[in-house]
């Protein structure tokens, strides 16, 4: 596989890759999406370190938010991707108002 090459992973198959497939991550593991749409792995240094970098000092402060994506969703978070910094706030926050 080329570096530039696009791999499609299959989502129901939970990551684990069939013959002929290959796979990014051989683990299962968590990440954490940013507002910017930065993708990081869930360690504990890299938490730590945002929680640094927000000033956030009583970790009861954050509250975790589960959320679905479909099509709709996906299209504005595609527009809101190409508008904004604040991608998911905007999205799903309602951060910015929607234009028609």
């Amino acid at each position: 596989m080329k570096s530039n090459d696009v791999l499609f992973v299959n989502p129901t198959n939970n990551g684990v890759p069939d013959s002929g497939e290959e796979a990014l991550i051989k683990r299962p593991a968590t990440f954490m999406i940013m507002d910017d749409l930065v993708v990081r792995p869930m360690y504990t240094n890299s938490i730590i370190t945002l929680l640094d970098k927000f000033n956030i000092k009583d970790v009861n402060d954050l509250e975790e938010k589960t959320i679905g994506v479909g099509v709709n969703e996906a299209v504005e978070l595609l527009r809101a991707s190409m508008q904004s910094k604040t991608v998911l706030t905007d999205v799903f926050l309602g951060g910015k108002k929607k234009s028609s």
